[in-house]
């Protein structure tokens, strides 16, 4: 009976390392599985630094009333402290700008009808079409040369007389914001406008 002893110890000690055998690869596995399940998605799926391209940008369909409304607020709000005031207002055809300019000392009313046109980097021009100054028969360059050189602009708004346009540089007026805006869309006959809002990517926070 006591010649067994020992083959009864190393038995136990056999189940006892199998016991502790089988933990450690459950820990291990185990381990493995939450490495591969948190850890970060591989940049090469969402982009450079891992910023989640897909959720970062927005579009927003406007109609003709909301694009009126919004331009009323923002020159509302830009021309508050400013003599001269001015309106921009989009119709079925044109995009107008209806201003005064002085002639042989008066101040006339003036409409200035253009057609936007959108660009590829998500700018938009104006393409001055026609001009009405009551009965008078005014230069368009001369009008827009006087409302470059009178008239209180956004810095994001650029006119170039001799060409006849007005530039909307989108892409300049979002450079201090939060948020990035570009024309997608623009159907003056449908009145339907599409504008991209994104997150810039210095303001995008990198999965982690």
């Amino acid at each position: 009976m006591t010649e067994q002893r020992p083959n009864a110890g190393k038995k136990h000690n056999w189940w006892k390392w199998a016991f502790f055998l089988l933990v450690a690869v459950i820990l291990l596995t185990g381990g493995f599985l939450a490495h591969k399940v948190f850890a970060p998605v591989p940049s090469n799926m969402t982009g450079t630094a891992a910023y989640r391209k897909t959720d970062s940008a927005v579009q927003v369909n406007l109609n003709r009333k909301q694009i009126n409304a919004l331009s009323a607020n923002y020159l509302n709000h830009f021309l508050h402290n400013s003599k001269i005031k001015y309106r921009f207002i989009v119709g079925p055809k044109y995009a107008t700008l209806i201003g005064k300019t002085k002639v042989l000392g008066a101040k006339v009313q003036f409409a200035l009808n253009c057609v936007p046109k959108r660009l590829d980097n998500g700018n938009v021009l104006l393409k001055a079409k026609g001009l009405a100054v009551g009965r008078l028969s005014l230069p368009v360059s001369f009008v827009m040369g006087y409302v470059k050189n009178t008239y209180k602009l956004p810095n994001w708004v650029s006119i170039n007389q001799r060409q006849k346009t007005v530039l909307l540089d989108l892409n300049k007026y979002s450079r201090s914001k939060e948020l990035h805006y570009s024309a997608k869309e623009i159907d003056m006959a449908r009145g339907r406008f599409k504008i991209q809002v994104s997150i810039p990517p210095h303001q995008q926070m990198p999965i982690k």
